[in-house]
């Protein structure tokens, strides 16, 4: 092959590659980084089509045709470079929506987890009242502490004792669960002059906070992901 062929050649691959790339809308260095990537594999199929026998201009038909109809090819090219447009905005469209969803998540969480508190408190209380100053409970004393446990089913343990110093409580209840109550359990005491209250609870406070620092580690990542890529990008505009 002489180097008018040679040219030739090239000069109809170039053709065919600039009618895929023609109406690609991304980054110029990239674009011109594939049209050159796709021109090598091009060439290289066409010399090896020459080869095994096939006349330029045949090679450079069975090249073309197999790597695809031109409309089509600039079709998926440009989903290409949709696509990657699009990537960025996408994760931090999710970083912000996964911190929205778990901030309010978290807010709900923590403000019914205080009200919680205020809740037990009373129970604490009315139990204390119940239990007097008596070293032991009669039967319908302690129905009428579990007919109160029951109404809240994240106390988990209820224990009291006749003062402070005690080391063994004259009264204990344990609702039996399938919760990791040891995760976010929280132990709460209450006393009286007649007695101490000790209730062992489900704080739907901590679930909130863990929650909250799920949402914020998710949005840190996915931001550093956008950012990266941000960065990314700009560097090649810069050294373009």
């Amino acid at each position: 092959m002489d180097l008018s062929e040679v040219e030739m050649m090239t000069r109809k691959i170039d053709e065919y590659v600039d009618q895929v790339y023609r109406h690609a809308k991304g980054n110029d260095q990239e674009i011109q980084e594939l049209k050159l990537e796709m021109k090598n594999h091009l060439l290289e199929t066409v010399q090896e089509l020459q080869v095994e026998g096939k006349t330029e201009e045949q090679a450079v038909q069975i090249a073309k045709e197999r790597f695809g109809e031109v409309t089509e090819l600039r079709n998926l090219v440009n989903q290409l470079f949709e696509r990657q447009k699009n990537f960025g905005k996408r994760i931090l469209s999710i970083g912000i929506g996964l911190l929205l969803v778990t901030v309010i998540a978290a807010v709900f969480i923590i403000i019914n987890g205080n009200n919680q508190t205020s809740e037990q408190a009373d129970i604490a209380y009315s139990i204390s009242a119940i239990a007097g100053d008596s070293a032991t409970l009669a039967e319908v004393d302690e129905q009428e502490i579990k007919t109160l446990l029951d109404q809240a089913n994240y106390i988990k343990k209820a224990r009291i004792y006749p003062e402070t110093s005690s080391a063994e409580p004259f009264y204990t209840s344990t609702r039996e669960t399938s919760f990791p109550t040891s995760l976010f359990s929280t132990e709460y005491s209450y006393g009286t002059d007649e007695n101490f209250v000790v209730l062992e609870i489900t704080d739907t406070r901590i679930i909130g906070l863990l929650l909250l620092a799920i949402g914020l580690t998710g949005f840190i990542i996915l931001f550093s992901i956008w950012f990266t890529i941000n960065r990314y990008h700009a560097k090649r505009k810069v050294e373009r």
